[in-house]
């Protein structure tokens, strides 16, 4: 375990330091232009993209890099899985700039070179995935931020600030159930680490946001309600017809619910339109109670938008993801729909997950999922008997629903309790979703519509229901 994570963090060293030399070189490729007056290095941009390429391979799985030809087959000779294969290209594609691919038969280290030499860059990204790459302005040489555009509704009140990151308060809005709109979100790929929301750290004497560091809500633009919708239409006619709602939990401000929205559309490499649906959370420590009754307060409006969403938005897979106490507000926001629907009605959603639930455990199994189970077509919970966050939260009231395991018939229970985390570090135990790469990986897989037996789980059994394992790499 710890020779793989320590092998993956030499992997990306060595691949940004290999392609940072890259880009430093004259090319044909537009991922390859040096800023002006550059000194030209080797002469052979192939073969210094082949050499990055088995050295990141080598490194990645602790061999010598003369094993490592164009021939080397990551499955048959490294014995890696599809999954793990799959994420070395994810992370070459990433650092070289160039868009993921679909399909996941990339296993030769000649196929892999052979791809980034001839992929598109990640400029068109707005029909591809709704990213677009540009130059950080007023910047010198080659760095880059990669920019998306995300929808959100809130229940929040304004404060009355035009700046994006106090823009929207803790404060619960009145009058107008809802505000509409969307707001761009820049990430720096070079600085981005698989599962973190960069920020400025005080350990790193770092007090004011930098674009090439870390993640920043740059800009707001407020909709209409029938603006918003025809927005959203707009995007699937450009691409895919696959959403997804976000829903945060407690102590989050808008734009850390922002930033964590990008980062999950960002990692998943999400073909789609994500919405951030954010709740008056006070974004205070202290406002644990506080928090739990906005948060079920904000279930209504959570409800009419969804209904909104699938009435206005027809033919498009909408896919639900709250973590936490977005939880509160979610569940009770399909208990809503549900009574209004009835118990026949045919599913809504494509997915429904549940990441680390902080909601009473046997309300939910005994009185509410049988009745909501009918409204997606496939339940995701995301539990871990090592959540420390839930153990606090369950010792403040009844026993949280992602701690212990749960089970309940037509939910796919998935047990994180195997996830290697920092054993210091109580937000990794909590925010396992979006923050480790073993789960942002089987929740790509989710998404993509890929039934819980034909991922990379291993099947277990509670109270005569199976649930399934997620095995760490």
């Amino acid at each position: 375990m710890r020779t793989k994570r320590v092998a993956a963090i030499v992997l990306l060293v060595l691949v940004a330091v290999d392609m940072a030399n890259l880009s430093a070189q004259p090319s044909a490729s537009p991922l390859r232009e040096g800023p002006a007056g550059a000194a030209v290095g080797l002469s052979n941009p192939d073969e210094d993209l082949r050499g990055a390429v088995r050295r990141a391979v080598a490194a990645y799985f602790g061999v010598v890099i003369d094993e490592i030809t164009d021939q080397t087959d990551l499955l048959r000779d490294l014995h890696a899985d599809p999954m793990e294969a799959y994420e070395v290209v994810v992370m070459l594609c990433r650092e070289q700039g160039v868009v993921t691919p679909a399909r996941d038969d990339l296993t030769t280290v000649g196929s892999i070179v052979g791809y980034l030499k001839t992929a598109s860059p990640i400029e068109p990204g707005l029909a591809q995935r709704g990213w677009v790459v540009r130059p950080e302005a007023g910047r010198a040489g080659p760095e880059k931020v990669v920019s998306r555009t995300l929808f959100y509704v809130t229940d929040r009140a304004p404060t009355g600030s035009s700046t994006p990151n106090q823009y929207f308060g803790g404060e619960r809005q009145s009058g107008r159930s809802l505000s509409y709109g969307t707001c761009e979100v820049t990430i720096p790929p070079a600085s981005h680490r698989l599962g973190g929301a960069e920020e400025p750290a005080w350990y790193k004497l770092e007090w004011e946001e930098d674009p090439t560091k870390h993640f920043m809500l740059k800009s707001m633009r407020p909709l209409e309600r029938g603006g918003f919708f025809a927005e959203i239409r707009g995007s699937f006619r450009g691409g895919g017809q696959d959403s997804f709602v976000f829903v945060h939990g407690y102590n989050v401000s808008f734009a850390r619910a922002a930033r964590r929205t990008a980062q999950i559309a960002y990692d998943l490499n999400f073909n789609g339109v994500p919405i951030l649906y954010s709740w008056p959370s006070a974004a205070k420590l202290t406002a644990y109670f506080a928090d739990r009754e906005s948060a079920e307060w904000s279930a209504a409006h959570l409800a009419q938008f969804l209904e909104d969403m699938i009435a206005e938005v027809p033919g498009g897979r909408v896919h639900l993801l709250a973590h936490s106490m977005g939880n509160q507000t979610l569940i009770r926001a399909l208990s809503d729909i549900a009574t209004r629907r009835g118990p026949n009605a045919p599913p809504m959603f494509a997915n429904v997950v549940l990441a680390a639930p902080d909601f009473d455990a046997q309300v939910f199994l005994e009185q509410l999922a049988p009745r909501v189970v009918g409204l997606s077509r496939q339940w995701t919970l995301y539990a871990s008997n090592n959540d420390r966050a839930l153990d606090a939260a369950a010792a403040l009231s009844a026993r949280r629903l992602g701690l212990p395991l749960p089970v309940s018939r037509g939910i796919d229970t998935v047990d994180a309790s195997g996830i290697d985390v920092a054993p210091w570090s109580v937000p990794e135990f909590h925010t396992y979703f979006a923050s480790k790469q073993r789960v942002i990986s089987d929740l790509a897989e989710v998404l993509r519509g890929t039934p819980a037996n034909k991922r990379k789980l291993v099947l277990g059994s509670k109270d005569e229901l199976p649930y399934w394992v997620l095995a760490p790499l």
